[in-house]
């Protein structure tokens, strides 16, 4: 007898293979048996007759760190969004962000540069990645999870967050706790390029930490320097180039190009990483389904006013004459390259998109809450001041925990086509680099990515096949990480499972209401429980702390 048996339903198992008609049995944690099960009796039934039965999506680009480290009642809470789209799998730790590892020194103020990634009541006590998957363990967790190594983290407790090439003693040190954080489990390091620390490091230092992960199987995933037409060939080099030199698979994390109106820079990009391939590069790709991003407010300010971290940032708002060379450089300075070279600067989002295209996502305090959904160049005009000025003053009033909202990535609210494009092409994963502390507002991608994927993207924009759209959300990303028993819907897999009415699954979050739960996903399983049935969400820590074990499939 079977705890659980799935009947009636189109199985689409992961591989990109044609669906078929198939009962899936499942006994504690595992898939058993894949058929014909009608004769076979189980504890329970559920009907998946005229829906589609497949693996749980896997998302390898989340920001969930301090929100899985959240009690068990508030995580399942700020995590239901992302269950009820059918997320059973997150890796997190990306775009070099994170609090591990750290120290007494750097720890105060990494939690300061993620305060908008964090929930209330969240205070990081932990120092290495394996302290920080125990606490996961210890209390439980209601998805499973994998983490990367942060750069920013390794840069700032052995470097700090100012600007300079890391001495070669420094660059041991890196590498020591690199090492330490892969033997702990995790299954790579992450580069974030546009944030401090990581922003001040040399291509030289990429290459030579990404060398570290060679013997351990591990990977690199990369959030790029610059967006704009100005350096972003050269961003997209310099990834390839670390993939080449290290000899160790790269993800480029959420492709993308900025852009008001002109996104055509993106496709020489593309032909770039075709050659890499052709050459032997092992390189991963994956998008956000979305022409909008979201991130820290601090990062439209130029890379020498953030030096020093967070506070030494809000320091320098506060210095009159200081203030007025950010802003005449944040109105009229081009990106360039060389990223690291003092005084240099890959990336002005306020250049590439324009005040008119950043909004106010997040404040801490009740007192802005107002604010929060205007754009940038309204908030100016709303408070009799330059867009600058505004926000200048915004970021001093909460202590810097403000979110921005950033629209044009890869087209924008009335075109989409660029995207469509970049979909299109093989070999891209699908991931939310979203997520929900509880606070603000949230990029509807927190609660609709992958349902939007189906929905708006297969169903109605044909431009994936429906078992291509869900090889890219399971199969694939399971087989870059090296996640032999996940991603794929087979007898002995791990049950995670979704079931979902493919002519009713769409996104319903929005900018506007971006915590609208999506329609369509009817059960989501995690390692054999049932947390998503219909209306109700269990919260169950059904989830498991994942360690490396393998070598990923990449190419």
């Amino acid at each position: 007898m079977f705890e659980l048996i799935i009947f009636g339903g189109n199985v689409v198992d992961g591989t990109g293979r044609p669906r078929f008609r198939a009962d899936v049995g499942i006994e504690g944690k595992r898939v058993v048996a894949l058929g014909d099960l009608s004769s076979v009796p189980a504890r329970r039934r559920l009907d998946a007759s005229g829906k589609v039965v497949c693996p749980g999506f896997i998302d390898m680009h989340s920001h969930s760190d301090l929100i899985l480290a959240a009690e068990p009642q508030l995580q399942a809470k700020l995590m239901e969004g992302r269950i009820r789209q059918g997320i059973t799998t997150e890796i997190v730790g990306n775009c070099g962000l994170g609090v591990a590892p750290s120290d007494d020194r750097s720890r105060p103020r990494l939690r300061g540069q993620l305060s908008f990634l964090t929930p209330e009541g969240v205070e990081p006590s932990w120092g290495t990645v394996g302290e920080y998957l125990e606490l996961l363990e210890g209390q439980g967790v209601v998805v499973n999870v994998g983490v990367l190594v942060p750069h920013g983290a390794l840069r700032a407790t052995v470097v700090g967050f100012g600007p300079g090439e890391a001495t070669e003693e420094e660059m041991g040190k890196m590498e020591v706790l690199l090492a330490q954080g892969l033997e702990d489990g995790a299954f790579g390091i992450s580069f974030g390029l546009i944030y401090p620390p990581g922003q001040y490091a040399s291509t030289d230092e990429l290459v030579r930490l990404a060398r570290v992960l060679k013997p351990y199987g591990g990977y690199a995933a990369f959030h790029q320097r610059g967006g704009g037409p100005e350096t972003l060939l050269r961003s997209v080099e310099e990834i390839v180039e670390v993939g080449r030199k290290a000899e160790v698979p790269v993800e480029h994390s959420h492709e993308q190009v900025h852009g008001k109106g002109d996104w055509s820079a993106i496709w020489e990009t593309v032909r770039l990483k075709e050659e890499a391939l052709k050459e032997g590069v092992a390189l991963g790709q994956d998008l956000i389904p979305y022409t909008s991003v979201c991130t820290t407010m601090a990062a439209i300010f130029p890379p020498w006013a953030q030096e020093g971290g967070l506070p030494a940032l809000l320091a320098r708002i506060g210095d009159p004459e200081l203030r007025r060379r950010m802003e005449l450089e944040v109105e009229t300075r081009f990106p360039e390259w060389p990223p690291w070279k003092e005084g240099s600067w890959p990336v002005n989002l306020v250049r590439d998109f324009g005040w008119e295209n950043l909004y106010v996502a997040f404040v801490e305090g009740e007192e802005n809450k107002h604010l929060e959904g205007r754009n940038l160049r309204e908030l100016g005009e709303a408070l009799g001041k330059s867009p600058f000025q505004a926000v200048s003053d915004l970021m001093v009033a909460e202590g810097g925990a403000v979110a921005v909202l950033i629209f044009g990535i890869s087209g924008d609210r009335e075109d989409d086509s660029t995207l469509r494009e970049l979909m299109r092409l093989p070999g891209r994963a699908f991931v939310t680099d979203a997520w929900e502390t509880g606070r603000g507002r949230p990029h509807p991608g927190a609660y609709g990515a992958f349902p939007r994927v189906l929905g708006r993207y297969v169903r109605e924009g044909r431009v994936l096949t429906l078992e291509e759209a869900v090889h890219r959300m399971t199969g694939l990303p399971a087989g870059r990480l090296g996640l032999e028993d996940r991603g794929v819907l087979r007898e002995g897999a791990r049950a995670d499972l979704v079931i979902f009415d493919p002519a009713k699954v769409k996104d319903k979050s929005t900018h506007g209401d971006p915590r609208s739960f999506s329609e369509g996903v009817e059960v989501v399983v995690v390692n054999g429980k049932v947390v998503v049935e219909g209306d109700r969400y269990t919260g169950d820590t059904a989830g498991e702390v994942l360690r490396r074990t393998g070598r990923g499939i990449w190419g």
